[in-house]
C-alpha cells in the first residue's frame, strides 16, 4: 500500500513539473511615470490586462507605484519590462528586490508609449515557447 501512495504522489509531482512547462506564466509591461499597463498570463494559459496609476497623493513617491505594479505582475517565469530609461529600471530594481527572481526577467527595454494590443502579443510570442 504504502509503494503505491508513493508512486501516484511521484505521479502527481510529474504531472505538475509538466503542465508548468505546457503553460509558462508571463507578463509583458510597459511603464512610464503617469501609469503602467501590465498584460500577464496565468499558470492556466489566460490573459488579463490592468492599468495602473500612481496615487495622487504620492505624486512625489514612486516605491509605492512600483511596488503596485511589481505585485500586479507576480512571481511569472517570463518578465518583460518596456517603458523610458528610468521607470524602467526603476521597475526592474523594485521587481528584483520584491521577488528576489533576477533571472526571471528575460528583457528590459526602452519604448515609447505601446498599446495594450502590441503587449498581448509580446506576451503571446513570450510565452508560446
Amino acid at each position: 500500500m504504502h509503494g503505491l501512495m508513493k508512486e501516484a504522489q511521484s505521479t502527481r509531482n510529474r504531472t505538475t513539473r509538466r503542465s508548468g512547462l505546457v503553460h509558462p506564466s508571463g507578463a509583458v509591461t510597459w511603464i512610464d511615470s503617469t501609469r503602467a499597463i501590465i498584460a500577464r498570463t496565468g499558470r492556466n494559459g489566460g490573459i488579463s490586462v490592468k492599468v495602473v496609476r500612481p496615487d495622487p497623493d504620492l505624486v512625489d513617491e514612486r516605491i509605492p507605484f512600483l511596488s503596485q505594479v511589481a505585485d500586479e505582475i507576480g512571481d511569472r517565469d517570463r518578465v518583460v519590462i518596456m517603458g523610458p530609461d528610468a521607470m524602467r529600471v526603476e521597475l526592474e530594481r523594485e521587481y528584483v528586490m520584491i521577488f528576489q527572481r533576477p533571472d526571471r526577467i528575460v528583457d528590459v527595454e526602452a519604448s515609447g508609449p505601446t498599446e495594450q494590443a502590441e503587449l498581448v502579443s509580446r506576451l503571446e510570442l513570450l510565452t508560446s515557447g
